[in-house]
């Protein structure tokens, strides 16, 4: 393996630098990596390995040196009308697991760009973004603390309607995945690693062990953000996970908008029979299609919503001052 075929492995360009690299590279080691995928095929482990050979030839060849971080110059849209800016975040050291280490490149109404920011740090953000608005209602109550309890339920509403404003369903999808064909009128098909899983219902179980490779699931129902799922003779299966988890951000809006047609076939089942944990798990390919009207999709004004759930908490505590 040389440079060039390891640019193209991890989809590096001359215009990344050390940290958008490590985004690269952790976003495709997820998607194949077994630890993180949960596969155990030849094909996924040689996927992997390929990846990681890439990713440590680069850093060998000293790729990186010289690409110096612009702070000032994000560059990612901006969602004018979104309800509050927010924070962009990236890890001190990227060369090393820094956990809750931190630091804010950048402040502003910029959209989610899985090339340039981490996904875990984006949904930061949106949870650092949600408390600093449920501080300010609690400042203008004369609360200061003693709340937790209470935040719970307005702070997970204000994360989703936040992620809203700040993922373009499309944009997002166009970073992160290629289209695995492109049908006669020009309509893009993906194929993602999806998961039904079951640990507690009997009668769930029974359902997914009686499934073979090939069959199909059916969608049953989009509640919040699980989209259930059904077998042929419309039995409950559970809801589907995705290996990936931007996917939901990226895909629900669009189903929720009706702009994708969806298609769910099993590839395999996987049943865990170890003697303190029983569950199986059908490991399914999970194709959109996207229809012609998805071009012109545009998120939702969510600020009305976002005024009403502060609202709501601003009543919340005064019933709890009472």
């Amino acid at each position: 393996m040389d440079e060039e075929q390891a640019k193209r492995i991890l989809g590096i360009t001359e215009n990344d630098n050390a940290r958008t690299a490590k985004i690269k590279f952790r976003r495709l080691i997820g998607r194949y990596h077994p630890d993180a995928a949960g596969e155990v095929s030849s094909d996924f482990q040689e996927q992997a390995q390929r990846i990681n050979a890439a990713y440590t030839l680069l850093k060998s060849k000293d790729f990186f040196r010289g690409r110096e971080e612009k702070a000032l110059l994000w560059k990612a849209p901006v969602n004018d009308a979104a309800f509050v800016p927010r924070n962009i975040y990236a890890p001190y050291h990227m060369d090393l697991d820094t956990g809750g280490m931190y630091q804010a490149l950048a402040r502003g109404k910029y959209m989610w760009n899985p090339d340039e920011e981490e996904f875990p740090l984006f949904l930061r953000s949106l949870l650092h973004a949600g408390k600093d608005l449920l501080d300010e209602v609690e400042s203008e109550c004369g609360i200061y603390g003693g709340t937790d309890a209470l935040r719970i339920p307005f702070q997970k509403q204000l994360f989703h309607c936040l992620a809203l404003q700040f993922v373009d369903p499309l944009y997002c999808l166009e970073k992160i995945a290629k289209p695995e064909a492109i049908d006669e009128e020009g309509r893009k098909i993906y194929c993602f690693r999806a998961y039904i899983g079951e640990k507690q219902d009997r009668e769930r179980m029974k359902r997914i062990l009686s499934l073979g490779k090939g069959d199909t699931v059916y969608p049953a129902a989009l509640r919040d953000w699980k989209l259930m799922v059904s077998d042929s003779q419309g039995n409950g299966l559970g809801h589907i996970s995705f290996a990936e988890d931007e996917l939901y951000y990226c895909l629900f809006p669009l189903m929720r908008a009706h702009l994708i047609q969806t298609k769910m076939t099993v590839v395999r089942i996987q049943r865990n029979k170890g003697s303190y944990l029983r569950q199986v798990k059908a490991e399914v390919a999970f194709r959109i299609r996207m229809e012609k009207e998805t071009e012109h999709y545009r998120n939702p004004d969510r600020n009305r919503e976002i005024r009403q759930i502060l609202s709501a908490y601003k009543r919340e505590i005064a019933g709890y001052r009472r």
